[in-house]
Formats: C-alpha cells, structure tokens, sequence
C-alpha cells in the first residue's frame, strides 16, 4: 500500500473518531442549539479543538479521496477553523452549531466510511474489498 493510501485512510480513521468524540461532548453537555454551545465553556474548547483537528486532517487528504466524500467535503470548515484557532473571542456559535450539526449527520461518517473502504480495495485490486 502507499503511504498516500495509508495516510487518508488514518485521516479518515481520525475524523471518524473526531466525529463520534463531538457527538459524545453533545450528549455529555446536553448540547441541542448554538445557545446551549454559547453557555458552556468547556464544551466550546472541546468543539472548536475538533473542528480545527477536522479541517487539518481534511488538508492532509488527497483530492482523490475527498472527491469520494462530496457531502463531508462541502462542509465549510475553513472559516469556523480560523475564527475558532485565531478569533476566539469572536466565535459566532450559530456558525460553529451548523458546522458541527452538518459533521454529525449520519451520511457524512457513512461516506467516510466508504471512502476508507475504496482506498483499501483499490490497493487489494477487489472489486468487494
């Protein structure tokens, strides 16, 4: 396998887990709107740190990969990652709740899934991994 193949696959490996992490600070938090975000501090650390480690991994993908995940890919990430690394202060929680909302979606850690799962066989040669 190539080390680019391996890469995306430990990127998606790693946004997958980031994933579930946000859903799991959700619930422990009961956060259900950018309101409850606004109101808890240590959740929002956790969240923005998410969101940055999220959007760094994306950059490490490969376009061949990312191309094989166009709902996680048109998630904008690069502005909430900014805002949330550099202007924490001016953090726009309906922005950031959207953002995270849109990552928590079911049909974005299925579609990673999947392209895991394509990088895999397309280094196998099996059409069925």
């Amino acid at each position: 396998m190539k080390q680019s193949d391996r890469l995306d696959i430990v990127c998606i490996s790693k946004l997958l887990k980031y994933i579930q992490t946000l859903r799991d600070a959700y619930g422990m938090f009961n956060i259900t709107s950018a309101e409850d975000l606004a109101a808890n501090d240590i959740c929002q650390l956790a969240v923005t740190q998410i969101i940055t480690n999220i959007y760094e991994l994306k950059l490490k993908m490969r376009s061949k990969t990312l191309d094989r995940t166009p709902v996680f890919n048109k998630i904008g990430l690069k502005a909430s990652r900014n805002i949330a690394s550099h202007d924490y202060d001016s953090l726009d929680f309906e922005i950031i709740y959207k953002r995270t909302c849109q990552l928590l979606r079911q049909e974005v850690s299925d579609e990673l899934e999947a392209a895991k799962d394509a990088v895999k066989r397309d280094n196998t040669g099996d059409p069925q991994g």
